[in-house]
């Protein structure tokens, strides 16, 4: 649908990352490891008692907030390295917030995932370790068995869900 003379808003997205991909790559960040208060806990799955949980740091979301693909492929890097650990393939993801980061996965070209992790790598977020491989900065993202999860979030995705008769979207503390 045009919204000018001739121009779409359908590539829109496309076009603002490719005008980032032209921008200097952004500065390195060395970020603070922080308390649980500076992380946002996502379950995979909130009506599953043996789901992973994402991790991920509060300054990163606010960094990765005007760049979608760089943070869906921080996220699925992270994915992917903890299905490699865990038996079983990937892990069913059931969580809105997850599936709409993830969501351009599945239209990037390989290209845009290698230039997602170039600039990811810039930022401090993910490591090159050998020529394809990456390492993924802990205190960026990561990805926890729900036993990890600090337990004043169990307690409160726990009442959460007493109190709900759907399927859990559970608050997260701001």
């Amino acid at each position: 649908m045009p919204d000018r003379a001739g121009h779409s808003q359908l590539h829109r997205g496309r076009i603002q990352d490719a005008q980032r991909a032209m921008a200097p790559l952004p500065p390195y960040r060395i970020l603070p490891p922080g308390t649980d208060q500076d992380r946002k806990f996502m379950p995979l799955d909130a009506d599953c008692d043996d789901t992973l949980v994402v991790s991920l740091h509060r300054d990163v979301l606010r960094e990765l907030c005007g760049s979608p693909y760089e943070a869906t492929a921080l996220l699925w890097l992270a994915l992917q390295q903890e299905g490699l650990r865990r038996p079983g393939g990937p892990p069913e993801i059931r969580n809105f917030q997850l599936g709409f980061l993830l969501a351009p996965v599945f239209f990037l070209t390989p290209g845009e995932l290698v230039e997602a992790v170039d600039r990811l790598d810039a930022r401090g977020f993910v490591e090159r370790v050998g020529a394809r491989g990456v390492w993924i900065n802990p205190v960026a993202v990561r990805i926890l068995e729900r036993g990890d999860v600090p337990a004043r979030l169990l307690m409160q995705w726990n009442a959460d869900r007493a109190g709900w008769a759907g399927s859990v979207m559970p608050v997260f503390p701001s």
